[in-house]
């Protein structure tokens, strides 16, 4: 039940030379098996590692081991060395600068001024030098000294707006001083920016926790002097000595019992500082962790060619901790010569963890922290606040932060508006009770080089979601604890059931306490590192910021990216299977029960969760919660990550849409899953497993090596570029790499369901949708590669037999743009295989079955016309309705003698190839939830409901390109007669667009086929209608788009929306990331079929299917769902005739609304386009919509760019609305203007007019548009539409541009 420490001595005593000399582990009873791990053995006067130290630091060994001269030779041995350079297989991890030469020489220093009075001279004191227990004022109008340690332990030291507090270097002994409290209105001063204070100074602060505090962690007595330094309106000023860097990264491995460690980068560090080596533990908690601090002896600069440093300390390292090429664990300075503490005698928690607590199992052990202990840590803290200003560098902050009283942690920027010239830099925080540094209400402030470790609650904190145009910069979290030992233990679901506020989790979000609370992406967060915590990097979502910025009008949770690049996170995320390295989830809100308690949800929160990045504020408007149109979304970028150590997932993102560019993940259960419409991961290496140990509690064989998975419903996730590496449990069955993957080992080997690809397939109520694409996809030494995971289904359909699918079982797919995620190198969709979805997806005998997950691949080049399609049927909301409720369920799927979601009905491919000699399930089963999805592009789906032909058949949420046909055929009994229209949403009719559109019957099923969609054959021979469907926008069934009036047409979804008013850009809504595009249905419009026949909700008469007897010609028959060959395995085959080019193509008659300019995405090739001078290129890498927008660059004046003739589609006397999408490159600045201009050209004069001036940035694009009138008197001999504007030598981009007339 428990591990059991053997330990003991011996002598080798034998006599000689010796031959053999063996340790071996034996006793129990032959045929018991039994585990060992940490085995140790060391010389007697050395310390034996053990598995959890306990902080504070380990101490030195009884035996000294004997200091390093730096000078003299030592052995590092051959390595190899992992250099920056080489630190990252794929992604690039940003370093600081390092300081400027001659940085550390004291310039102007505070204690150097004239006229300074002197702590300790009698005279600087109307009453005498203070006493011990006074409460001080400094004298107004004085700069008072401090030349020596104040021996008295003082009560409030106040320093008056006119005067300051300064101390001096000493040249002897250290500096110390002990109070109750500071109140700073004026200044207090150690050094400054130009003068790093070099003397060892120590500030303690003194006081016991107050026992009346409230439940908002409030108190008379704990005011903001109480143990405190309070800068109410002053300044606080401490620049300590300049140490670089203050962390780096191991260069080589250190094993247990190694005294020395190498470094990436040369560290100035001294003899007899403290230094902390991170964990590479699996597991990181109080009770349970590999972190150790130890003292340095000497400092070795270059030891070896390519590393920065050799590090030697006073004693050993009690445990191994890793470098590779993939990762290496952080190595941080903890000692500065300024330090600021809390005293020993009452900072102390005096309620520790019993250690005898359990929760939920993960990874087959139940450690849990025991809730409500830790909670009467009562250290110092700095407050600045009531427009104070504060600069910290260089100070060391120990036993600081107060548990559960607001606002009282080691540091503590509150409520100060702008602040670009405040810094928290180069400092350590370290045994810290509440945090490590809160940005309060307070913008434009840097927060860089920091040290943490062994923290309690979030460390780098913005507090109220308001927070923005900060700088969050290469700092440093490890060794994380939830406040009052209370953690988020989540068990295997979604949820986890919310926390409301108490006095002993004033912050009830800290149950998931994190290296970095992310509360507003409208930061700068680079270069970041954490270990340990609940997760790595917290963002929760907040719909609105609380605490005293409560009614600001902001949404921080949709508040877009700013910077978020090259951060690191490990040794994390354990107490939840969903639990992120990064994690993008959890939503604080105040609780409904009581408006003035926070409540924190850390699962997956449908109605408090959800984020909806906008380009444009919504708030602004008093709508902060609504709808994001197409033209108005966002994407948080998150750029150069990298994860590792990880037993649960990299990164996880419940809402918000994210572009993932650059992300390197080693050692994790689960690369990324998220769970957004509109998901982009690119240049991605997932190593699920990388031969290292995993250090745990636990057994790493219940843990996954899971590559991603596609969730169910509602998604759209495009991956590009990805290679997964040693994912996927192995297997001799394998059909793909049976030496690959990972196998049962208790080193580091895995959970047997492990794959590559996962599909949620559980639900019979949520169902896929178009939803997921890849290209470019890698796979090295991986084992399985697809599963088909049903947590209802003895976890894996592989275990039941199939006998009970799911819809979403069914209904999976995906489009493999380029066959390598199949294997097959070619454009390949890939269909569920379960073998109750019949020859729905085996659509001829060249698809490739793959068994494991099971799943079909479909070669899209085998067929003409071949793509992936998704409609919803509804025809009797009596039966639809109970979807959900009695029927059809998110997992419960009844047993097979009586299932929840039975099949009323089959959906299969027209063609005697699928009839039931050759199929007999008859395709796909139709359900009350008759969401369908398959191949498309074929002779046609055939509907067949048990109950007979529907009345009244709805057809919605439709999804399919226009180059793909879906041809829809429903049999219904001779001389039905039929109204087939097509209904939008949310439409007003006008003169440009119409709401309703009545299909006209045609006489063959070819001109259905080839019809715009607004068609319908009823082939009385069999009986059969046909229609072909086709996705529509949402608020309109025609536009004006090639025409002047309104007009139904064949969209594709490059098509422009044509409504002035909205927000759209295209009329279907899409997702495209990095040149794909995945269709989105609008919720709203449907076609709908009105069959005049007898009977109720059904015809009365069902007649009998047969297939068509002219499917193919005559001398070919059916070889597949969309072909006819002279013979099976014939290359000899009939295609039929394609549908005509899906735009309506005549010379343009430009009507009101129409697009003047040709060509205006730059979706083809730049022929109408050219530079007005410089150069013009199209671009992938960088667009607003579509696969290109346009560079412009090489320009040597404003007013070069893009340029497009418009002589003969402008003429005199008009207005016409010029815009255009902009986006700087930053290649100068990060903001510039740029305009939309017109050369207008008579042959007598020429004149300029134009939208000028507008602003825009590098990190979004921005919307320009303005109204011109053409002035100059015709006929006109040149008009040339350009866009100008940058400085000289910048670069600029533009996408999607627009002349109307107006």
């Amino acid at each position: 039940s428990g591990w059991t420490h053997v330990a003991g001595e011996l002598t080798v005593d034998v006599a000689g030379a010796l031959t053999s000399l063996e340790l071996f582990a034996e006793g129990p009873a032959a045929g018991e098996a039994f585990w060992i791990d940490d085995v140790v053995v060391v010389p007697l006067g050395e310390t034996a590692p053990t598995f959890s130290p306990t902080p504070p630091p380990t101490p030195a060994p009884v035996t000294p081991l004997p200091t390093v001269d730096p000078a003299a030779p030592f052995d590092y041995g051959p390595g190899p060395f992992v250099t920056l350079a080489s630190s990252s297989e794929l992604v690039i991890i940003p370093r600081p600068d390092p300081p400027a030469a001659g940085s550390d020489v004291q310039t102007d220093c505070p204690h150097w001024e004239a006229g300074l009075l002197a702590w300790h001279d009698p005279g600087t004191w109307p009453s005498g030098i203070p006493q011990a227990g006074q409460d001080v004022v400094l004298p107004s109008g004085a700069k008072v000294v401090v030349q020596q340690s104040i021996v008295e332990e003082l009560g409030v030291v106040t320093v008056p707006s006119t005067s300051e507090l300064i101390f001096e270097e000493s040249t002897g002994s250290p500096i110390t001083m002990d109070v109750a409290g500071m109140s700073v209105e004026g200044a207090l001063r150690a050094g400054s920016d130009a003068c790093p204070y070099g003397t060892e100074l120590t500030i303690t602060l003194h006081g016991s926790r107050p026992n009346d505090l409230d439940i908002n962690g409030a108190s008379p007595v704990a005011t903001p002097t109480y143990k405190g330094i309070s800068v109410e309106g002053g300044v606080i000023s401490f620049h300590g000595k300049k140490y670089w860097p203050t962390w780096t990264r191991l260069s080589e491995s250190v094993a247990a019992g190694q005294s020395y460690l190498l470094t990436q980068e040369t560290v100035n560090w001294e003899p007899g500082q403290e230094v902390l080596i991170v964990t590479t533990a699996i597991h990181d908690s109080r009770k349970h962790h590999w972190n150790e601090v130890l003292t340095v002896s000497s400092v070795k600069a270059n030891p070896v060619p390519g590393v920065g440093s050799a590090v030697h300390f006073t004693s050993t390292a009690a445990h191994a901790h890793i470098a590779n090429n993939g990762y290496q664990a952080e190595v941080g300075l903890l000692t500065r010569n300024i330090k600021v503490q809390g005293a020993a005698d009452d900072s102390e928690p005096t309620d520790p963890d019993t250690g005898s607590c359990t929760g939920n199992y993960h990874h087959n052990t139940n450690y849990k922290p025991c809730p409500n202990t830790y909670t009467n840590g009562f250290g110092g803290h700095i407050m600045v606040h009531s427009g104070g200003r504060g600069y910290m560098e260089g100070v060391e902050l120990y036993r600081m932060g107060q548990t559960n009283v607001l606002g009282r942690y080691p540091f503590h920027w509150h409520l100060l508006g702008s602040c670009p010239e405040c810094y928290f830099r180069a400092n350590s925080i370290h045994h810290s009770f509440y945090r490590c540094i809160s940005v309060h209400a307070t913008h434009n402030a840097t927060v860089s080089e920091n040290v943490a470790y062994d923290v309690s609650g979030y460390c780098y904190y913005l507090e109220d979601g308001v927070e923005e145009d900060n700088t969050i910069s290469y700092n440093l979290a490890a060794h994380i604890h939830p406040v009052s030992n209370r953690v988020a233990d989540g068990g295997g679901g979604q949820t986890i059931a919310p926390v409301v506020q108490d006095s002993n989790l004033i912050l009830p979000a800290d149950i998931t306490a994190s290296g970095y609370y992310i509360t507003n992406l409208a930061n700068n967060i680079i270069g970041n590192a954490a270990s340990g915590g609940w997760a790595g990097f917290a963002l929760p979502v907040l719909h609105s910021p609380i605490g005293p910025s409560r009614n600001v009008n902001i949404r921080p949770g949709n508040r877009l990216t700013k910077v978020f690049n090259g951060n690191t996170a490990h040794s994390t995320a354990w107490f939840w299977s969903h639990a992120g390295a990064i994690y993008s989830g959890g939503s604080l809100y105040y609780s409904s029960t009581n408006p003035n308690l926070l409540e924190y949800n850390a699962g997956r929160d449908q109605s408090n969760g959800n984020r909806s990045p906008c380009l444009v504020d919504k708030c602004a408007s008093g709508s902060c919660g609504s709808y994001c149109g197409e033209g108005e979304r966002a994407w948080f970028r998150v750029t150069n990550t990298k994860v590792f150590l990880t037993p649960s997932v990299g990164l996880n993102s419940w809402s918000g849409r994210m572009h993932v560019e650059g992300f390197e993940a080693h050692d994790v259960a689960l690369g990324l899953e998220a769970l957004e419409s509109g998901f982009g991961i690119t240049n991605a290496l997932v190593e699920c497993r990388s031969g290292e140990e995993w250090v745990m509690i636990g057994d790493p064989r219940y843990t996954t090596a899971n590559g991603f998975f596609w969730y169910d419903t509602g998604q759209e996730h495009i991956i590009t570029d990805a290679t997964f590496r040693n994912c996927g449990r192995k297997s001799t069955s394998n059909a793909w790499d049976t030496e690959g993957g990972c196998d049962a080992n208790l080193v580091n080997g895995c959970n047997t369901g492990s794959t590559v690809w996962g599909f949620l397939t559980h639900s019979d109520q949520f169902t896929p949708e178009i939803m997921q694409a890849t290209r470019n996809i890698a796979y090295e030494n991986c084992g399985r590669r697809f599963r088909l995971y049903d947590y209802n289904c003895q976890q894996d359909y592989d275990n039941c037999g199939n006998t009970l699918s799911t819809v979403s079982g069914r209904n999976q797919n995906w489009a493999d743009i380029d066959g390598t995620a199949s294997g097959l190198n070619e454009h390949t969709l890939i269909g569920s295989g379960l073998a109750d979805a019949g020859h729905w997806w085996r659509v001829d005998d060249q698809v490739v079955q793959d068994s494991d997950g099971p799943l079909t691949f479909i070669k899209v080049n085998d067929g003409p016309q071949r793509g992936l399609g998704h409609i919803r049927l509804r025809w009797d909301d009596s039966l639809h309705d109970t979807v959900g409720s009695s029927s059809c369920f998110n997992g419960n799927k009844g047993t097979s003698s009586n299932p929840a979601c039975p099949a009323v009905g089959r959906i299969r491919h027209i063609g005697p190839m699928f009839d039931s000699t050759n199929d007999p399930e008859l395709g796909l089963p139709v359900t009350a939830n008759a969401e369908v999805a398959g191949p498309v592009g074929g002779f046609g789906w055939l509907l067949q409901l048990d109950s007979g032909p529907p009345k009244n058949l709805r057809i919605d949420q439709v999804e399919v390109d226009s180059s793909t046909p879906l041809i829809l055929a429903v049999p219904y009994p001779t001389g039905t007669s039929f109204s087939v229209t097509a209904n939008a949403a949310w439409c007003s009719p006008s003169t440009t667009h119409s709401c309703t559109e009545q299909f006209s019957s045609v006489d063959s099923i070819d001109i259905v086929r080839a019809s715009k969609g607004n068609t319908y054959f009823f082939d009385s021979a069999t009986q059969l209608l046909y229609v072909r469907i086709i996705h529509v926008p949402q608020t309109y069934t025609g536009d004006d788009l090639y025409s002047d009036t309104a007009q139904w047409h064949l969209w594709t979804l490059d098509d422009h929306d044509t409504v002035s008013w909205d927000s759209r850009i295209h009329a279907l809504d899409r997702y495209s990331f990095d040149g794909i595009t995945l269709p989105k249905f609008p919720y709203g419009p449907y076609v709908e079929i009105s069959a005049d026949c007898s009977g109720n909700i059904y015809c009365d008469t069902n007649p009998t299917y047969v297939d068509p007897p002219q499917l193919c010609p005559t001398g070919y028959v059916q070889t597949s769902y969309d072909k006819c060959c002279e013979s099976l395995g014939s290359n000899n085959c009939y295609v039929p005739t394609p549908p005509p080019t899906p735009s309506p193509t005549p010379a343009p008659t430009y009507g009101q609304t129409s697009n003047r300019l040709s060509n205006p995405g730059f979706e083809s090739p730049l022929v109408d386009w050219y530079a007005n001078s410089g150069t013009i290129e199209r671009v992938t890498d960088e667009k607003y919509s579509g696969s290109y927008a346009v560079l412009a660059k090489d320009r040597t004046q404003q007013w070069m760019g893009p340029q497009q003739s418009m002589l003969g589609k402008m003429t005199e006397n008009n207005t016409y609305r010029l815009s255009c999408y902009a986006k700087l490159r930053g290649v100068l600045a990060s903001t510039d203007s740029v305009s939309l201009a017109l050369r207008i050209e008579n042959g007598v004069n020429t004149v300029y007019r134009g939208v000028w001036g507008r602003a825009i940035n590098d990190s979004s694009w921005t919307f320009v548009e303005g109204d011109v009138l053409i002035d100059l008197a015709g006929p006109l001999t040149v008009v040339n539409f350009y866009v100008q504007g940058p400085a000289v030598g910048e670069e600029f981009y533009v996408d999607e541009c627009s002349v109307t007339l107006v």
